[in-house]
């Protein structure tokens, strides 16, 4: 049972981030009243209303359900910190008396009872934490799993297959933006990668590795780390409980024999007296071979047996937005991709040359975040200059309001690529209607930020490009 009893109401502020809305369909399913607000009616947002919850997107107190301003005692109010603190909402609710929790609070809350499998990480969280919790789910274990994205074919952030009280075992994304995930107490911990980010929440990269130290030694049975990541945090002087190391090549677990092809990758697995011959993972990138080491090392840890987990693996949707290919065409491939930081951008830039070594690769990217791109414009710039050509499109600011002197144009100056351009999205469809189609094309749409909802028309373009070629061919 999810320990909330003393509420009959939940209401979140931000409910359509990728976070909260995997925890409000979850309360929903247990039977609360579940109202949010969020600032558009994105995709998600249309698609908590269709599952029953009621969601309004205009931020004053006049849009707030009557139900939940009469009912104060009775109601949490979850909020994101995503949210501006001058919200005249979320100030309502700080003035009137409510219950405010965080969404990282109410989720290291709600974890408690289960044996938590946390899934941390400045990349990579999120597709381990999906085939945790795919393998889980195909073998039958009683389960929940919180993704922070879409996965394919369940085409759900929330992944469950047992009736909540049944449930036993919870697999959690640990964001540490925003010193969230020192809010949890795992049973099984994992760390992918401690890269320096989010700026607007660690003065240096040091800050942010302490708190990865301090997330760690909240862990409680078997922690994973990333082979890189413990000799960078040095993580034997702070932990000292054995653990687990896993790297492509390097650390207590690693893949030997693989093959790559745009579609799959195919590895063994080698760890610790454990070998799995031919693991057959659907999709490309070696960060991912990673990424499936970690939760092949996890499922084994809970007693799924190596053929449950060769078989799940094999059958892995991925996650929207992670190498998805929106288009294979014989003369382009159009791929989307939500890398959002300069190592996340080279490893898919250096993945997608390796796969395709003939092939010419343009990247278009929309910075996500002023904080981030005055951090790392410099190193956003080598990254993307990994491309044969770039188009920048303008920050997409989320969160944040505007820096003085931080835009686009500090990637743009740094980039060393000799084609490259400054875009709007219109400026983006323009030119790409009006560019010809380069043979074996490779065309990647990257970033954090609504560039996503965009793919389709960028595909409109590159379809239109093409047949204007071919007719006037």
């Amino acid at each position: 049972m999810i320990p909330l009893n003393d509420y009959t109401f939940i209401y979140f502020i931000g409910i359509g981030g990728i976070g909260m809305s995997g925890l409000a369909r979850l309360l929903a399913k247990q039977g609360y009243q579940v109202f949010g607000y969020d600032r558009q009616p994105s995709a998600m947002v249309l698609q908590l209303r269709k599952e029953g919850i009621t969601i309004h997107c205009e931020d004053r107190l006049a849009a707030i359900p009557e139900v939940i301003c009469h009912h104060p005692n009775q109601t949490l109010v979850i909020y994101t910190p995503a949210i501006p603190m001058d919200s005249p909402i979320l100030n309502y609710f700080k003035a009137t008396g409510y219950k405010l929790q965080s969404r990282a609070e109410v989720l290291g809350l709600i974890s408690r009872p289960f044996t938590t499998i946390a899934v941390a990480g400045t990349h990579g969280k999120t597709t381990t934490s999906a085939m945790i919790a795919h393998i889980l789910y195909q073998s039958g274990i009683p389960m929940i799993g919180f993704v922070g994205g879409i996965m394919e074919q369940y085409d759900t952030n929330l992944l469950h297959n047992s009736s909540l009280d049944g449930v036993k075992l919870m697999v959690i994304e640990a964001d540490e933006f925003n010193q969230s995930f020192l809010h949890l107490k795992p049973t099984f911990t994992i760390v992918t990668a401690a890269d320096a980010d989010h700026p607007e929440t660690y003065a240096t990269p040091a800050a942010m590795e302490a708190n990865f130290i301090k997330f760690i030694q909240h862990n409680q049975k078997r922690l994973l780390i990333q082979n890189r990541v413990a000799d960078q945090l040095k993580i034997w002087e702070h932990y000292t409980k054995p653990f687990l190391t896993y790297g492509l090549s390097s650390g207590g677990i690693v893949a030997s024999k693989v093959t790559m092809r745009s579609h799959q990758t195919v590895f063994d697995y080698l760890g610790y007296g454990i070998h799995i011959s031919n693991v057959v993972l659907p999709m490309s990138g070696w960060y991912n071979i990673e990424n499936a080491l970690a939760a092949i090392t996890i499922c084994l840890e809970l007693g799924i047996t190596a053929a449950q987990i060769h078989s799940a693996i094999g059958s892995f949707p991925g996650i929207k937005r992670r190498f998805s290919v929106v288009c294979n065409h014989p003369s382009y491939l159009l791929i989307d991709d939500y890398a959002h930081h300069p190592v996340e951008i080279s490893a898919l830039l250096d993945s997608v040359k390796k796969i395709y070594p003939n092939s010419t690769i343009t990247a278009i990217f929309q910075p996500h975040l002023f904080s981030r791109t005055k951090a790392f414009y410099k190193a956003f710039a080598t990254s993307l200059s990994l491309a044969d050509q770039v188009f920048i499109l303008p920050i997409y600011p989320a969160r944040e309001a505007p820096m003085p002197g931080i835009t686009a144009q500090l990637i743009f100056d740094e980039l060393t690529c000799t084609r490259k351009a400054l875009v709007t999205m219109d400026g983006l469809l323009t030119q790409l209607a009006a560019s010809p189609i380069r043979e074996h094309q490779i065309i990647l749409t990257i970033g954090a930020g609504d560039i996503g909802a965009s793919v389709s028309a960028i595909a409109a373009a590159l379809e239109g490009a093409l047949c204007f070629a071919l007719q006037n061919g």
